[in-house]
């Protein structure tokens, strides 16, 4: 089995693939914000993996892509009690069949970055625009031939509502969804419109 970490500055993902497969096997959630010790996450993985029908000693390859460092260390310790085999960092130091062509270390490209370019090289083929939808919201330009060529990091859906909220007196948080219509005619209206279809376009 393998195990994947995504350290993401809002969640943390952890899922559980069989080798040469795509296929999610079992996954957990967990907000990055809320500190937790190895041992505590240790626990977290034996359980996903028992209640999958694993054991902590049926893995045999570990994956970390972590885009907070302070997690990124407590994971490599966690993660060395897991399985068999050295943990591998998605970083872009070495070790990738896809190649960043950028202006500055490959190691400044952000393991999500990464990871976007290699699902699209492996899965598409072709020159690509990935859009991530996160707490930034990022659009990555990878080639046909797996060349990531740099790209764009604007805030994300929830940041950009969360700064209306914080930076304004009257303005209250609103969820995240469509609008029946895009012209608000209450003030929560307004601001579900403008988040939603501000990201929207800009996608398109």
């Amino acid at each position: 089995m393998h195990l994947v970490v995504d350290v993401g500055n809002t969640e943390t993902v952890i899922g559980l693939f069989a080798p040469n497969s795509l296929e999610v096997l079992a996954d957990r959630r967990y907000a990055t914000v809320i500190p937790r010790t190895s041992d505590e996450l240790l626990l977290l993985i034996r359980t996903l993996l028992q209640d999958a029908g694993h054991s902590l000693e049926g893995v045999d390859r570990t994956v970390l892509g972590s885009v907070v460092p302070v997690q990124t260390e407590i994971l490599l310790r966690t993660l060395a009690s897991v399985g068999t085999g050295d943990v591998f960092v998605l970083d872009g130091e070495e070790g990738l069949p896809v190649r960043l062509d950028v202006e500055e270390p490959p190691q400044g490209v952000g393991p999500d970055r990464i990871a976007n370019t290699l699902a699209a090289a492996h899965l598409y083929q072709r020159d690509t625009i990935v859009v991530d939808l996160g707490t930034a919201t990022t659009y990555d330009c990878i080639t046909a031939d797996g060349v990531f060529t740099g790209g764009v990091i604007a805030p994300g859906l929830l940041a950009g509502e969360e700064w209306l909220a914080g930076r304004t007196a009257k303005l209250p948080r609103v969820s995240f969804r469509r609008p029946e219509r895009v012209i608000g005619r209450r003030t929560e209206d307004c601001l579900q419109s403008g988040v939603f279809f501000s990201a929207i376009d800009a996608v398109d």
